[in-house]
């Protein structure tokens, strides 16, 4: 067997155990098809595994170990260290000391240890009130839902993944307005109850479904000032994959399926979907349409509308469903378009029927290093222009790919990967000039038929060379999806050390793209220079995550060190709204990926004109002309 073919089926090898790991920290996941068991099988829900005011799963978390060394815990993510000593990253301490001036003798761990700590906001109830709700819990146990009024429930409920949100869960002692109520229905009928029972109770009671929790656009807080009964409707539960059609190619699956569970269910039978947003492990399949998402791979597979085929939504007007799985049809404005991106204010998404492919022969991973972020972005352009953009594609700036190099686990032999690194960095540096404050890194991975993959890779390593690109090799590439799942638990670490970060994206012409990431870092640097108190600049992070034919996604991280800032909050939205106004002046999108929420809905109007303001609200009003959804977000207010 010729060597590339055989590297190509190690990497594959690889990416299958990362995948068990991430599901079962080490264990080989425990699936069963909806063919193999009874529709009242048990079902277990992922909250209990997770954290309730950070990121991820409970047994795997940044720590500093006895030796001064940040760790990761647990047994997740064994493959990332495949061949390292241990599952230290050494190299990440004195990089956060240099760029962000870090201090682990300067400690700001979570003084909330519980959920039931916390205070949280109850609106008044009538008599009426609670004779109604009363109704509605007795109508929803007598169908077999549960129910919870927990605070525990109720808290973690009511956020999402902001940066603000977990700051609050970690420190304030008022949790707001959460959920009243949660309930996790188990079927498509039982969420036609919910809906039901709730809109004869519309004066009464309300509604904001529940997926994953992972949205970082405020989606999920409460508004504060509404007086009805908020009931939480979580599709955990509900993560059967129902059918898989071999013929047709597609999968119908329950809404509540997380991305990692619906990828292994798939590729058991030889197939995959190819939507891996960087929260697939927890982001679900209901949460994906409802937000309009978009995976690592979409060059390779599509974004989440690309892969729709039907869908099954209800509504307080009746359950939206097409008759017939047609691959494409022209009967009049698609409904289900205005269900995606929809963020939960117009029906609860029960179930979707996707297209899939067949799971991949082969798959490279591979890097570039260029010396410039200009010629990065110039090597994207002619690769998208060429038509030979691999499943992904994305290029980091220099603070990222400085990042980057900091979360290299230890090597298993120090003296020769010390060697190594020194003459490859002597290389780059002394022999092709490049400067290591400004120098770039693009990440790619290639899919498919062998082939395919070694003429694609081909291509593109010529492209790239013709901008000066030098190859940084496999173990780089895989780094940089490291780098994806890392780095939310990173974002949890620094909260333990006065360090607040967050992340936003967008989209944008080509043209616009580096003026963009110009002026979006500019704005940071003047808003928070405003603040007298703050003692170290902002650490800022930019890269290109997806390419189109007409322009790119950027995603931008950035974090403030806020040891001595009186409102650390009020800092981080001022200097955020600065770069959505950097994003609106640069004729970018609010948001490519992650949708709107209440976090950007003040820039809604200017940004799709008033009157797609006014089809929005039309459309609410004719499928929820009470409000029962009453998420509140995309809207300017809850009517």
């Amino acid at each position: 067997m010729p060597q590339r073919e055989q590297d190509t089926q190690a990497s594959v090898a690889r990416m299958r155990t990362l995948t068990s790991h991430l599901v079962g920290g080490g264990r080989a996941p425990a699936t069963v098809d909806a063919a193999e068991a009874p529709a009242s099988a048990p079902r277990s829900s992922s909250p209990a595994a997770t954290r309730w005011n950070g990121w991820g799963y409970d047994d795997t978390k940044l720590f500093i170990n006895r030796d001064g060394d940040v760790e990761i815990s647990g047994e997740r993510y064994a493959d990332v260290f495949h061949g390292a000593k241990d599952r230290t990253l050494p190299q990440l301490r004195p990089w956060a000391e240099r760029a962000i001036a870090l201090d682990v003798k300067r400690t700001s761990f979570a003084t909330n240890r519980r959920p039931e700590d916390l205070e949280v906001a109850e609106a008044p109830r009538s008599v009426e009130t609670q004779a109604a709700l009363a109704a509605f819990l007795d109508a929803l146990r007598q169908a077999g839902v549960r129910v919870s009024e927990s605070k525990a429930d109720r808290v973690r409920h009511g956020h999402g993944q902001t940066c603000a949100e977990i700051y609050r869960l970690r420190h304030a002692r008022d949790a707001g307005r959460v959920p009243d109520v949660v309930v996790w229905p188990t079927s498509h009928a039982q969420v036609e109850r919910i809906v039901a029972e709730a809109s004869r109770r519309s004066e009464t009671l309300c509604l904001v479904p529940y997926g994953g929790g992972t949205n970082v656009s405020n989606a999920l807080q409460c508004e504060p000032h509404e007086s009805r009964v908020i009931v939480s409707v979580d599709l955990g539960d509900m993560k059967r994959v129902l059918h898989v059609d071999k013929e047709n190619m597609v999968v119908r699956a329950e809404a509540g399926i997380t991305g990692l569970e619906l990828h292994e269910r798939l590729r058991l039978r030889g197939l995959t979907l190819g939507h891996e947003p960087d929260s697939w492990e927890f982001s679900t399949l209901g949460g994906w349409v409802a937000t309009r998402a978009s995976g690592m791979k979409k060059n390779a597979y599509g974004n989440i509308e690309d892969l729709v085929v039907n869908l099954r939504v209800v509504t307080p007007r009746g359950t939206i469903a097409r008759a017939a799985n047609a691959p494409r049809v022209a009967m009049g404005p698609d409904v289900h378009h205005a269900v995606l991106g929809s963020e939960g204010v117009l029906g609860v998404v029960t179930e979707a029927t996707l297209r899939v492919r067949p799971f991949p022969a082969t798959q490279v991973f591979d890097s570039f290093i260029f010396p410039t972020f200009a010629h990065g972005v110039a090597a994207l352009a002619e690769i998208t222009r060429a038509g030979c953009v691999p499943a992904s594609l994305r290029l980091m700036d220099n603070t990222q790919f400085q990042l980057g190099q900091a979360l290299k686990p230890r090597a298993s032999n120090r003296f020769t990967s010390g060697v190594l690194d020194f003459a490859k960095k002597a290389y780059v540096t002394k022999f092709r000039g490049f400067d290591v404050s400004s120098m770039c890194a693009a990440t790619v991975v290639m899919e498919g038929d062998a082939r395919d993959v070694a003429r694609q890779h081909e291509q593109i390593t010529a492209i790239a060379k013709r901008h000066d690109g030098l190859v940084g090799g496999a173990e780089n590439g895989q780094r940089g999806y490291f780098f994806t799942y890392v780095i939310a638990y990173l974002r949890d670490f620094a909260f333990d050390y006065y360090f607040l970060s967050e992340s936003f994206e967008t989209a944008v012409p080509w043209a616009h793209a580096q003026q963009l990431v110009h002026d979006i870092k500019r704005a940071i640097h003047e808003t928070a220079a405003r603040t007298a108190t703050l003692q170290t600049a902002p650490l800022i992070a930019c890269r290109i995550s997806q390419v189109y034919d007409a322009g790119v996604c950027v995603y931008v991280y950035y974090g403030i060190n806020y040891f001595g800032v009186d409102d650390p909050l009020a800092l981080f939205h001022a200097v955020e709204a600065a770069a959505v106004d950097a994003m609106v002046a640069n004729g970018a999108a609010l948001s490519h990926h992650h949708g709107i929420g209440k976090h950007r809905r003040e820039w809604l109007p200017a940004a799709i004109s008033a009157p797609a303001v006014a089809v929005l609200h039309g459309i609410k009003h004719a499928l929820d002309p009470d409000n029962v959804l009453a998420a509140g977000n995309l809207l300017l207010k809850s009517e």
